[in-house]
């Protein structure tokens, strides 16, 4: 009769603790978190175009999902180790997925002459017309932040076919939207700064969604995830409110099963 996966995980422990040694072959376990982000810097016109665009796809030092050809992707962006792929040696069980919509990391300075932004950072590799209609310093409005959620498909790839798994807004975090005037202090009235609940980062319109069936991912497997957008997305002007540019990653934990290779 198959064991239970408490009485896998009860095993395991006991055999750490009582003998100092794990299991034998693919059964050992241990809970795991994963996400990679895609970079959305709005072009012409304010605007995501209607495109896939793919996560899990490059890896820390390479470069792409939206970022600059000369800004290598960190831990910050994604820490999957494997470009398209699950490794060797590693099978997971994705109980829960998230979605987040993020501000990439501010700099100082008015829009367009930012004073310390780091060469080797995000906002000055971009191209100079992107850049003027970005500001740095602006948190994203939740018109914005809507619109991504509600204008976003999320799609599981496997080798031979993508498998929508609901609108981003379906996985938003949990979190709420917090708005200020932005010209309270000058005496003015009608500009707002949206932010999130610190705790959980950022602007969410639901609650993080978990699987009632979960995704099964088996060792060397293809495998990617994809932020489909079947219309256009308007976002708001920077005189509107906009902030111009948005982070959008997935996120999601996981039971992972392994071959101790040390």
């Amino acid at each position: 009769m198959a064991r239970s996966l408490k009485a896998m995980v009860r095993k395991q422990v006991a055999g750490v603790l009582a003998r100092g040694q794990r299991m034998e072959r693919f059964d050992q376990l241990r809970s795991r978190h994963f996400w990679s982000t895609y970079l959305f810097a709005y072009g012409a016109g304010n605007q995501i175009l209607a495109a896939p665009y793919e996560v899990f796809k490059a890896i820390p030092s390479q470069t792409g999902q939206g970022y600059p050809t000369n800004v290598p992707l960190t831990f910050r962006e994604t820490n999957w180790l494997n470009a398209g792929r699950v490794p060797d040696n590693q099978n997971f069980v994705i109980q829960e997925v998230g979605v987040t919509v993020m501000r990439p990391p501010a700099v100082d300075g008015p829009v367009g002459v930012p004073v310390n932004a780091p060469t080797n950072g995000i906002w000055a590799n971009l191209p100079v017309a992107t850049q003027a209609l970005i500001d740095q310093g602006k948190q994203l409005h939740p018109q914005d932040v809507a619109n991504i959620l509600y204008g976003t498909v999320l799609e599981m790839q496997f080798l031979t076919n993508s498998v929508p798994l609901g609108l981003c807004s379906d996985f938003s975090q949990s979190a709420g939207v917090v708005e200020t005037d932005q010209l309270a202090s000058q005496g003015a009235t009608g500009a707002v700064q949206a932010g999130g609940d610190t705790l959980n980062g950022v602007p969410a319109a639901a609650f993080r969604r978990k699987l009632e069936v979960p995704i099964l991912l088996q060792h060397g497997e293809t495998m990617g995830m994809r932020f489909n957008v079947h219309r256009d997305i308007d976002t708001l002007t920077l005189a509107e409110g906009g902030a111009g540019w948005a982070e959008l990653r997935v996120d999601w934990w996981a039971l992972e099963s392994f071959a101790e290779k040390s």
